[in-house]
This record gives structure tokens, C-alpha cells and sequence, in this order.
């Protein structure tokens, strides 16, 4: 799906599936493991998040886990989410 850079150094996956729970709503399932967080949608349908560091900032890279066209749904809707939260800009 693609990268998402913040300007904002060090999100935990603790804190990033925190924000995703809020932003996406009861219709996902959010679970942080080590460095990444994946969403579900349903069984067929996730997207995984991985935090990776740049130079004064975070970046996320989203990717469609599941069923390709189910996935890619979910996928957008994280990214989305991603793009428009406030607690990922600079402090």
C-alpha cells in the first residue's frame, strides 16, 4: 500500500495500535507485536504495519494481508487513518 512519514520521532507499536483503535472504530481488531501491528477486518482481510525510523521522523509501511482485493480495503482505511491522526505530528 505504501509509506506514511510522520514528524515525529519514536511511536512504540503499543502506542500505534492505541491511535488505530481509536481512529478506525469497533469494525477493526488491532494487535501490536514486536515493531509491527497488524488490523483486521475479518478473517480474510488485515494489513500489517511496520515502524521503521528516518531522520526526524517515523515511518510506517503498510502492506494488505489476506485476500488481495479484501485486503486492499483495509489496507486504505489504516493508511487513511494514519495520514489524518493528530497524535502523529510534531510535538
Amino acid at each position: 500500500m505504501g509509506q506514511i512519514r510522520v514528524p515525529r520521532k519514536g511511536v512504540t507499536p503499543a502506542e500505534l495500535a492505541n491511535v488505530l483503535s481509536r481512529r478506525l472504530g469497533g469494525g477493526f481488531e488491532v494487535a501490536a507485536d514486536d515493531g509491527t501491528v497488524i488490523v483486521r477486518r475479518s478473517p480474510l482481510s488485515a494489513a500489517v504495519v511496520r515502524i521503521g525510523n528516518a531522520p526526524g521522523a517515523t515511518v510506517f509501511r503498510v502492506r494488505g494481508a489476506g485476500v488481495p482485493i479484501v485486503s486492499l480495503g483495509t489496507s486504505r482505511a489504516v493508511a487513511d487513518a494514519l495520514r489524518r491522526s493528530p497524535e502523529f505530528r510534531g510535538v
